[in-house]
């Protein structure tokens, strides 16, 4: 799907065929940088659940309790935000999956549709709110398109260089670290595109979450979640969603409620999708 909507103008088809020509460069320059990662060993699911094989890739597993693929040997945790710094991540890392650097992501996030969708989602999801917290803001488009709605809005992004880079495009408060982490402000909606998983802990991703929202708040979650149950999973994307230097946990619908219940959130819809492989979940904090 999102191949299609880059073939339907010659521009974008022709950035995509591009980036996927370059992507080979990228990957050899970034090779010793991706093998200098620190990794754990994870022998159970954030549920507990043991782990069967998984017959689509050798690093992941599958669990017995709520199907969620594990990622056995994940980046060790105080590797992450050099993981995902401005230099190697954005300039390098995404680059070998032939994906654009940040500074090109403003202009191709909003031109495939995907800022009005996600925007959309919160009008829809959450009418009436005001203050808006996004987890990995990236470029900061979104909230960029929030703020001019009139939200009051602010970032979080776990490399400082990029959180700094992003404020100061966009004007919007972005502050460095990783999530969970101290000192953010009671909001109405969170907001996280792309990012859980790559979370090493999602219970405490989401318990984070829940804590900041006020009574009845909405958590607006994309993530690769299995619905489709195509073999391999997620289909002709799946070679991109099992990375395993970047992707901890992939999800199913059972693992989602299952994770909401554990951070205190209910389900609220787990029937929107962007494309396959940016499903979404919307959570709710009860209001009393």
């Amino acid at each position: 799907e999102p191949i299609l909507r880059h073939l339907r103008h010659p521009l974008r088809s022709a950035d995509l065929a591009y980036r996927r020509l370059t992507a080979g460069y990228h990957t050899r320059r970034t090779a010793s940088e991706v093998e200098s990662l620190r990794r754990d060993t994870v022998d159970r699911c954030w549920c507990g659940g043991e782990l069967a094989p998984f017959r689509w890739h050798e690093s992941y597993g599958v669990c017995r309790e709520c199907g969620c693929y594990v990622n056995r040997r994940p980046p060790a945790a105080d590797e992450l935000s050099r993981l995902y710094s401005m230099d190697f991540y954005w300039h390098g890392r995404v680059r070998t999956k032939g994906q654009p650097p940040i500074e090109r992501r403003p202009g191709i996030d909003r031109a495939d549709g995907r800022v009005d969708y996600w925007a959309g989602l919160v009008e829809k999801y959450a009418p009436g709110a005001k203050r808006i917290l996004e987890v990995g803001v990236g470029s900061g488009v979104l909230l960029e398109e929030l703020k001019r709605r009139g939200y009051d809005v602010l970032g979080v992004e776990p490399d400082e260089k990029t959180a700094a880079w992003t404020q100061q495009r966009t004007g919007v408060e972005v502050r460095a670290g990783l999530f969970p982490m101290p000192g953010l402000p009671q909001v109405e909606v969170f907001l996280a595109f792309d990012v859980l998983e790559h979370s090493r802990d999602p219970v405490a991703f989401l318990t984070g979450a829940a804590e900041l929202l006020s009574p009845g708040g909405t958590a607006i979650v994309q993530t690769p979640i299995d619905r489709e149950h195509q073999e391999p999973p997620f289909g002709a994307s799946s070679k991109h969603v099992f990375d395993d230097v970047e992707h901890c946990y992939l999800f199913t619908d059972e693992s989602i409620r299952r994770l909401a219940a554990a951070a205190g959130l209910e389900v609220r819809d787990l029937s929107e999708r962007l494309w396959v492989q940016h499903e979404i979940a919307v959570l709710q904090k009860p209001s009393t």
